[in-house]
């Protein structure tokens, strides 16, 4: 059995979810993000899943997603690369809290996502040495690249200059994981993409994976690839994140 919770922590609209009857225990935790232009509420079986298997699971809801969402689309679009910033911004207030009040065991700390949320866990394992554990659901960590082609405005109704771009996302392209194979290597990863991506590139995650194993970097990587599955989470793809937490975190 789960209990999930609609909850708001500084200001962020969250899903919690906890095994019935142990929401005061200090728990492992997993910070899970949703994809672009969807909500916290699209990814709730994530939360009941990995909360059926013993996790608490803390889904936010995006800036300009979800609770927070701007009726004009365009510009959650032109803010893309904004929003990916302002995520991993919130989930260290989120860890702060949570372990701060005794809910999450701060040696049990994992994050996970799907597209954007896949970005945002790459770049949190990146920035926060307490990630223990992470799983990247068709996402990309390769910002400065990808930056290039998918959604290059920064503000909001704008197509800035690339300079201009760079300067303002600069916090977040420090965070490209390029070169930082080492970095990561000790850490558990896991990594699902569809073949057949067709918004972000599976070529993406094969990059990934081609560059830990360059670096023998790779020895805590699982990748799995899904032959014909485009930019859509599959049954097989919950299940085997599912098993990777239950198994590394």
């Amino acid at each position: 059995m789960v209990e999930m919770y609609e909850e708001t922590v500084e200001g962020i609209q969250v899903i919690h979810a906890v095994p019935a009857g142990q929401y005061q225990r200090q728990l492992p935790t997993i910070f899970f993000y949703h994809g672009f232009l969807s909500s916290k509420e699209i990814y709730s079986y994530f939360g009941y899943t990995l909360a059926k298997a013993g996790f608490r699971v803390i889904l936010p809801d995006a800036l300009m997603h979800g609770a927070r969402a701007e009726k004009d689309d365009a510009r959650t679009v032109a803010n893309f690369w904004g929003i990916l910033q302002n995520n991993i911004d919130e989930l260290a207030i989120l860890k702060d809290v949570f372990v701060g009040c005794g809910l999450a065991d701060p040696q049990r700390l994992g994050v996970g996502g799907v597209s954007m949320g896949g970005m945002t866990t790459m770049a949190a394992l990146v920035k926060f040495p307490w990630v223990k554990a992470a799983a990247n659901l068709m996402g990309s960590g390769y910002f400065a690249r990808l930056s290039h082609h998918l959604f290059p405005a920064f503000n909001a109704g704008n197509i800035v200059q690339r300079d201009v771009f760079e300067r303002e996302a600069g916090p977040l392209l420090s965070l490209d994981i390029g070169g930082k194979a080492a970095l990561i290597a000790d850490i558990p990863l896991f990594v699902w993409h569809g073949e057949d991506d067709d918004v972000v590139p599976f070529a993406e995650s094969q990059r990934l994976r081609e560059e830990l194993a360059d670096s023998g970097a790779d020895a805590n990587l699982t990748f799995i690839s899904e032959a014909g599955a485009k930019h859509k989470v599959s049954v097989h793809a919950l299940a085997e994140t599912t098993a990777f937490f239950a198994t590394k975190l």
